[in-house]
């Protein structure tokens, strides 16, 4: 029967896989620095983070619009067009379902240096992608570039959806004692072997489309089938492989497509 004990494996691997337990300070540090990275998005869409940096390497900088026009003063008050506040809230999405994924829906401990890395690496290319908005090169507000606001707000929409609702369903399956040292398969999980990675993808490849057009989202979607092609989905290969043994086997016959279905 196959081990279940789980170690470290990969230096960017961000679990003790095979473990089930929480690690308070880890949850704690990526939970604030995922809300830290909000406020930072904010800075740079209202107030003109990055402005001058982007003025000094050539970049024509787009002003932020008229504010949003709305009953609701909260919204008012953040001072955004409706194109700045649609991609903060795009920011704010992602950072509540981290949160929500960190707190309730992840039954590994965190690796405090994982917890640190993993909100850098948000932050720094959801600072790209508000950074290029703001960009008269880059922006998806300019005349003629609607198209990439809303097939990127529609990906992003299905994406994050498609992600919460495979981690609810897998964390259900996985809370049923039934299910002890069983391998979840059904549901979205019947899509793609790794739907939460298929979902995520789309998001953020929906996201960056919205702020910085065709380029930047394709470079986006390029980006993140590479980095799950190389890393994550080989670690978890092994891993599944050496955990469920057979089981595993059977579900990549049952699910041949690991991350985009009909493809690969």
């Amino acid at each position: 029967m196959p081990s279940t004990a789980r170690k470290r494996t990969h230096p960017y691997d961000f679990f003790a896989r095979g473990k089930i337990g929480t690690s308070p300070s880890a949850t704690f540090v990526f939970c604030i620095l995922r809300a830290l990275d909000v406020a930072i998005q904010y800075h740079i869409l209202a107030n003109g983070l990055g402005a001058s940096m982007l003025r000094k390497v050539g970049f024509e900088v787009i002003p932020n619009g008229p504010p949003i026009q709305t009953s609701l003063p909260f919204v008012e008050g953040v001072g955004l067009s409706p194109y700045r506040l649609l991609l903060l809230a795009m920011a704010m999405g992602g950072a509540l379902k981290h949160i929500l994924w960190a707190i309730y829906f992840n039954r590994e401990p965190l690796w405090i240096s994982s917890a640190i890395a993993a909100p850098i690496y948000y932050a720094m290319f959801n600072s790209l992608n508000d950074l290029f908005s703001t960009t008269m090169f880059f922006s998806a507000s300019i005349t003629g570039r609607t198209p990439a606001v809303v097939i990127g707000s529609v990906l992003y929409l299905v994406g994050l959806t498609t992600e919460t609702v495979a981690e609810y369903q897998r964390k259900v399956f996985k809370d049923d004692p039934k299910n002890d040292g069983k391998l979840c398969t059904g549901g979205l999980w019947s899509v793609t072997r790794h739907i939460n990675y298929t979902g995520y993808t789309l998001w953020r490849t929906g996201y960056s489309l919205a702020a910085g057009n065709w380029y930047w989202g394709g470079f986006m979607a390029m980006h993140l089938i590479k980095g799950f092609g190389s890393r994550a989905i080989p670690i978890l290969n092994w891993y599944c492989s050496e955990k469920y043994g057979t089981q595993w086997e059977e579900f990549k016959k049952q699910t041949p497509y690991q991350l985009i279905p009909g493809v690969w």
